[in-house]
Order: structure tokens, then sequence, then C-alpha cells
């Protein structure tokens, strides 16, 4: 037997020129929305979760032992992200000589949800043989992730996590440009958490190669990594050499780190933590609070048209900075252990 927030998936693949669609039989937003109210007026949710207690949030550091030079893999709950960090050498801005760059992108697929094709685009719904384009009047009725790529690299820009000088190979001429592959292996909601704290996770796991510069052939040269010696040949090297060969860890320092933690607003006004794909449906406004254990506010964006007052904006920066709290101590004790 069905519960309200199950439904069945019936695809039929039309040969179309240009679009793909599928067509769903589920229960409509109402009917979602007055079930979850049952639970939420009590306090509780469906799970039997309380409203403002998070998923048990799982970190594995260094996931990807080939082709990344740090990487992760974040669960929270059935939500599953695995990011990988890639290097390539850039040249620095005229105004930023000193300083590297961070780009980051995010995948989305048929594999991490029914709603996305192969390219990560949203698929159109099929109701009563029409296509409709509007999925639901809920803010999250599915993810923008232009929008979550923007929001989460942000946040790594403008907080104090990276120190760009790290970055720097050759003042003015060469600089490690970090690239940052965030892959939803599954959404089951609350995405902008899973993806900063894989992004987060995965720098804490970063590993600097060494470099040598080529001059060969005149110019700037030509940045090379020097690949690591084994233990036994040490004792051949000079102390220039082993400087040379040393892998070089970004530095983190405590209280720095940024830690979202995204919450939805209901009709009841009903602050829902850490909220569900079947939650984030219906619920009628959303907050994503970034902050450190030091209580600096990072970040704090709200979407959906629902008002909220002083005393509930006020709750969310204290659960946010609760969270932050938790899941630092958790980061700190893997980067300790690495």
């Amino acid at each position: 037997m069905l519960t309200p927030f199950s439904f069945c998936v019936s695809c039929d693949f039309k040969n179309t020129k240009n679009a793909t669609y599928i067509q769903k039989s589920t229960p409509n937003n109402t009917q979602n929305q007055a079930y979850l109210s049952t639970f939420t007026n009590s306090n509780t949710r469906p799970t039997g979760r309380p409203l403002h207690t998070t998923r048990p949030t799982t970190i594995l550091p260094s996931i990807l032992s080939r082709n990344t030079h740090g990487s992760s893999l974040v669960k929270i709950g059935n939500t599953q992200v695995l990011t990988g960090i890639t290097l390539l050498v850039g040249h620095p801005g005229p105004l930023t000589p000193t300083h590297g760059d961070v780009d980051l992108s995010i995948n989305l697929s048929p594999l991490s949800s029914q709603d996305y094709n192969v390219a990560g685009r949203l698929l159109p719904i099929v109701t009563e043989g029409e296509m409709s384009r509007s999925r639901t009047t809920s803010p999250r009725g599915y993810v923008d992730v232009h929008a979550l790529e923007s929001l989460v690299q942000r946040i790594l820009r403008t907080s104090s996590l990276l120190n760009p000088n790290e970055l720097c190979i050759q003042v003015g001429l060469s600089a490690w440009r970090v690239q940052i592959t965030c892959m939803v292996l599954n959404h089951d909601g609350n995405l902008e958490d899973a993806c900063l704290l894989g992004a987060v996770s995965a720098l804490l796991d970063l590993k600097l190669p060494a470099v040598k510069i080529d001059m060969k052939g005149g110019g700037n040269g030509v940045v090379q990594i020097v690949s690591p010696s084994y233990d036994h040949e040490e004792d051949d090297m000079t102390e220039k050499t082993k400087d040379a060969n040393r892998i070089t860890k970004l530095t983190i320092q405590k209280g720095t780190i940024p830690i979202s933690l995204t919450m939805g607003i209901y009709d009841n006004h009903k602050i829902l933590v850490d909220m569900t794909r079947e939650e984030e449906v219906v619920c009628k406004g959303v907050v994503t609070v970034v902050v450190t254990t030091t209580g600096e506010i990072v970040s704090l964006t709200k979407c959906g048209g629902l008002a909220m007052s002083p005393e509930d904006m006020a709750a969310c920066v204290h659960l946010a900075i609760g969270r932050a709290k938790e899941v630092e101590g958790l980061l700190l004790s893997l980067d300790e252990a690495s």
C-alpha cells in the first residue's frame, strides 16, 4: 500500500525530436502538505525524526585514490555526494598576482534523481496528455544546478577557509586553479548542505603536489609536477630535493570552516531542519544559513514568499551555529587522522 508520499512512475519514452517525456502519477501537493501537517503539528515527522534534528551525517575522505588530489563522499541521510578535486595551472590576475582560484561544478543525472536527464537538465512532466512546464508551486520543486553552483562557489571564495596565497606557484606568472566537481549520487533533499560539506571536506583532503619550473626554451618557464620519490631513495637526496618532493596541504584554521544548515518553512510556521526530497516539494519557503563555529554569518539566503518574523530568523541562525559546531568537530577529527 502506498503512503501519501510514495509515487508510481510509468516511463513512456516517445520518439520526439528534441525532448523526452516521463509520465508520473503522484499525489498532489495539497494531499502531501495535509499529510505532513498532521505530524508537524505534533512537532515530529512521518519518520519520527524531530523537526530540529538533522539526519545522520557521514564523511569519508580520500575516497578516490587516483586521478584526484583530494576527494570525499558525504552522506546526509539518503542524500549522497561524491566530490573530487583536480588541479590546473593558470595565470593569476594583474590585481592579485599571488592568488590562485577555485572553480566548482555540480552534476545531476538520472542516477541521482529520475527528474533529470543524462545532461543534468530537468525533464518535463506529462500531465493528462499535455506537457507541464511548472513542476510545483514550491520554491524547492526542483534544484537549479546553476544557482546551487553559484551559492557554494561564492561561499568558498568569500569565507576565510582558503588562503589564496597558498595556491601561488610563481608570483604574477602561475598559480593553481582548484577544480572541485560534486557528483550527486542520490538526491533525497538538502543538496545545499551536502554539496558544501562535500567541497569543504575534499579541500581538507587536498594535497598540492611539489613542482619545478623548467626554463628550457626561454619565456616564463613550464610548471612540471615532481613525482614523489620512494623512501629508500631519500638517503641519496639533497635537502633541496627533499623539499621539492614534499606534498603540501592547505592551512585550515579552526573557526574558519563554513558550515551550512538548510531549513524549510511551512504554512503553520513550523521550521523543519534538513528536509528530505518529499518535504522540500511542499514547503513554502527555504532558508539557508552558513556560519562558522565562532558565530560569524558567512551567508544567509531565503527563497519563497512566506514571511518570517525576526524571532524565527534568529532561531534559524541559532540552529545553524549548533550544526556548525557539530560538523566542524567531525571535519577536524578527519583532518587530524589524515
